[in-house]
């Protein structure tokens, strides 16, 4: 009985080859995407599982609200957290401190190679679950001068994982020093929130102002509790020894600002990859965000239903072809039971030709699906035990969702009226019309959240950040040595292919803030800087009202504000007044033009530049000549190494490194275009399907509106009309939701598009558009088709 369903299912699919090829190729691409955004949240969920002591770790971070009402938290805490309460509570049973850092130089030989180590503690292969291929776990980090590599390291710079014993010469801290490998780690795993290639001891940087820094936030730290330990009353106890430790300074600030708190509380170790409320930098993975799991979940699960629809349509389309089949299976005895088998059956064949060919599709995209998300997914991944059980599920899933109701109408044929040829689907098919109006309904949508993103993406690029980026070289200086720093710019002098150049506290995609006061006003959350006198007029940001920097030593207590500092200090003319931070002084000698130093989700804050001589320069910005921009790379790097022998030339241009702070909303927009491409694909698919099994029910009444007179377009139009009302009001659903939510959206923008009803009208044209020609074409096909082989039977 089996092998003769499986004989008919392909039989019928052979004899319908376009019918045949329109339901798999949407079955098969509507699981492709399904099985990707599948591998993409198992993967988000599987972060960190791996750890043995898992439900027992725990991370310290830290909760805050300022003075505006703010609230706000982090993940990186201080040095002496993780011995104080280690000592003080008897519930946490270990600890550990991570620390990622900037980048150090490695020597293989005579090259000089970058790499970032991370620092950790001597419980680090204790407490966390990363196996080591050789050496001892309780001494691998327990001399200054150790190092552990991992295996790619190993290989990467002794070609053989059998070095422990071999020394190694790192940069740490501005001079090469003698490590000694005292331990080889196997590989972490992808999904493993601590990422590192080569482990450096903690006690290296441990000097007594960062061990006794209850204020710092610089690493991250790590506890392990005892089993049946509560967290909230460790997290209690935690913040009663903070705040015996806590400056008296900070605790007559809290006085003043009542509304003000910050306290720890500690964050579960399994859950940190997810829990986007806290930063995750310092030897960390960034974390994600639980919302893109739920977002590509949505879409997955509209992409199936969308799949289940199209089978379901296309199903009862060509179900009026096989009528005789199921009368005269009827008439010899078949059962409903065995109909609803077969069909059923017939389902799972289509479902699992479709499986076969979007496994394929699924290995051919997951590359370029791995970077949208920016995932390190992998081919082998698919055939993992727990993947492939998903997907068998998946597969059982959908053939039954597809095919039970196509075999319970199918099956339900009254056998004399097939075998006449009398047998129509009566009904106004509303379940079908509904379902092309929620296909369409989601369609418009994600079509508008795509176009809404790109605007808004274009709109941030395209917007003027407040000072030049064209034609600037920004690279990383290797130490604050201003004697180095001058020769280097001499030597830059040198080629008329460099026009300028001037150098900063630190790079223009990172920034510093603190609390500042002036006119007896405290403002949070000042960002500040140092530049050179140069710096103003190589970015051309544009003072409002004072003077810039001479240059002279004098201007080391002096400052300049941005124009938001100025309005929040209340003052009509601050020039002249005081700025106090951090126990030092300034005076305020000219204004700038407020300007973006980072992307334009935030607004602009207050901002602060100085000329602080305890502060050294590490960054530089290069004017160069676009019309020659390889030259003047070479003459900077060739400069460099002159005066920088032993260092890495770390840059990259201004403009390139701005884009990137939007890598996420590119990533996310494409996604969503893709998803609106593959959203109206099935959903014009599903009309096809739909409007086949109209064309189908009154193809006796084209034939007899033909021999009648009537022309191709007239009976196009009368069998598009009803298809292309279904598409409207679908729209007229969309459009306010659509409108809703990406305003929503926007409201996350400082700066940002205000919609347009006129963009909503375009994708509705647009949608109505492509409706009417997937109908329309099939219609025109009816409608062309000789009358005579129509009526035949009559």
């Amino acid at each position: 009985m089996l092998q003769n369903y499986i004989r008919v299912a392909w039989r019928n699919l052979t004899r319908n080859k376009v019918w045949a090829f329109t339901n798999v190729t949407g079955l098969s691409i509507g699981l492709a995407a399904v099985m990707l955004i599948l591998l993409y949240i198992s993967d988000e969920i599987s972060f960190d599982r791996f750890q043995a002591n898992g439900p027992q770790l725990y991370r310290l971070v830290h909760d805050s609200r300022d003075e505006t009402g703010k609230e706000g938290g982090g993940g990186t805490t201080g040095g002496p957290m993780a011995t104080a309460f280690l000592q003080s509570i008897p519930e946490i049973s270990a600890a550990c401190r991570i620390k990622g850092t900037d980048m150090q130089l490695v020597r293989k030989g005579n090259e000089i190679l970058p790499e970032y180590p991370t620092y950790a503690d001597t419980s680090f292969f204790s407490m966390f679950s990363f196996p080591l291929i050789a050496g001892n776990p309780q001494l691998a980090l327990s001399r200054e001068n150790n190092v552990v590599l991992t295996e790619d390291y190993a290989r990467k710079y002794f070609n053989s994982t059998d070095v422990v014993g071999r020394t190694l010469e790192i940069n740490d801290h501005g001079k090469f020093e003698t490590f000694t490998v005292s331990a080889v780690a196997a590989n972490t795993p992808r999904n493993s929130s601590i990422r590192f290639n080569m482990l450096l001891p903690m006690n290296r940087i441990m000097h007594p102002q960062w061990t006794q820094g209850w204020m710092t936030f610089f690493l991250n730290t790590f506890f392990m509790l005892k089993p049946g330990a509560d967290p909230a009353a460790v997290a209690k106890k935690m913040n009663a020894i903070f705040a015996e430790h806590i400056p008296g300074q900070f605790q007559e600030y809290a006085k003043k600002h009542p509304n003000v708190y910050f306290r720890y509380n500690i964050q579960p170790f399994e859950k940190m990859h997810l829990d986007s409320r806290y930063n995750a930098t310092q030897g960390l993975n960034k974390w994600s965000n639980a919302n893109y799991s739920y977002i590509l979940g949505g879409i997955a699960l509209f992409i199936l239903l969308i799949a289940c629809i199209n089978f379901v349509n296309l199903t009862l389309a060509r179900s009026l072809r096989r009528c005789k089949e199921i009368g005269i299976r009827k008439v010899a005895g078949g059962t409903r039971r065995q109909l609803i088998a077969q069909f059923l059956g017939e389902s799972l064949f289509l479902n699992g030709l479709s499986f076969l060919i979007a496994l394929a599709l699924v290995r051919l995209c997951l590359p370029l699906f791995s970077q949208l998300a920016a995932k390190e997914l992998s081919v082998s991944y698919l055939f993992t035990n727990r993947t492939l059980a998903l997907f068998i599920l998946l597969l059982l899933v959908n053939s039954f969702l597809s095919g039970f109701y196509p075999a319970l109408v199918l099956s339900g044929f009254n056998p004399v009226k097939t075998l006449y040829g009398k047998f129509r689907l009566t009904g106004k098919n509303r379940l079908g019309k509904s379902l092309i109006v929620l296909q369409f309904t989601i369609a418009i949508f994600l079509i508008v959240a795509t176009l809404v993103m790109q605007q808004q993406f274009r709109f941030m690029l395209g917007k003027d950040p407040g000072f030049r980026v064209s034609g600037i070289l920004n690279l990383s200086l290797p130490d604050g040595d201003e004697a180095k720093i001058h020769a280097f710019q001499a030597e830059l002098a040198k080629y008329p292919v460099i026009r300028q150049s001037a150098v900063q506290s630190i790079g223009f995609n990172n920034y510093n803030s603190a609390a500042m006061e002036i006119n007896r006003r405290e403002i949070p959350g000042v960002s500040f800087y140092k530049m050179d006198a140069q710096s103003l007029s190589l970015l051309q940001i544009p003072l409002v009202t004072g003077r810039g920097f001479s240059g002279m030593p004098a201007d080391s207590a002096n400052c300049l504000i941005n124009e938001s500092m100025a309005s929040a200090s209340g003052l009509k003319d601050p020039i002249g007044r005081r700025v106090k931070w951090d126990n030092q002084e300034f005076t305020v000698i000219g204004i700038v033009r407020d300007f973006h130093m980072e992307s334009m989700h935030g607004k602009i804050g207050p901002c602060m530049i100085n000329q602080d001589p305890h502060w050294a320069y590490g960054n530089m910005t290069v004017l160069i000549d676009n019309n020659h921009q390889a030259e003047a790379v070479e003459a900077i790097r060739a400069g460099f190494k002159t005066i920088y022998p032993l260092s890495y030339f770390d840059s990259g241009f201004l403009q390139d490194m701005l884009a990137e702070g939007y890598d996420g909303d590119r990533r996310w927009m494409t996604i969503v275009a893709i998803a609106a491409v593959l959203a109206i694909a099935l959903s014009c698919l599903g009309l096809f399907g739909l409007a086949t099994l109209s064309i189908e029910q009154r193809i006796k009444e084209i034939g007899i509106r033909r021999v009648l007179g009537a022309d191709v377009i007239s009976i196009t139009r009368l069998l598009s009309q009803d298809f292309v009302r279904l598409v409207i009001i679908a729209f007229v659903i969309a459009a306010p939701v659509a409108w809703y939510f990406g305003n929503k959206w926007l409201e996350d923008f400082a700066y940002r598009i205000h919609l347009s009803p006129f963009l909503l009208l375009i994708v509705g044209a647009a949608t109505t558009a492509v409706a009417f020609l997937t109908v329309g074409l099939r219609a025109a096909h009816a409608a062309t088709t000789n009358p005579s082989n129509n009526l035949r039977s009559e």
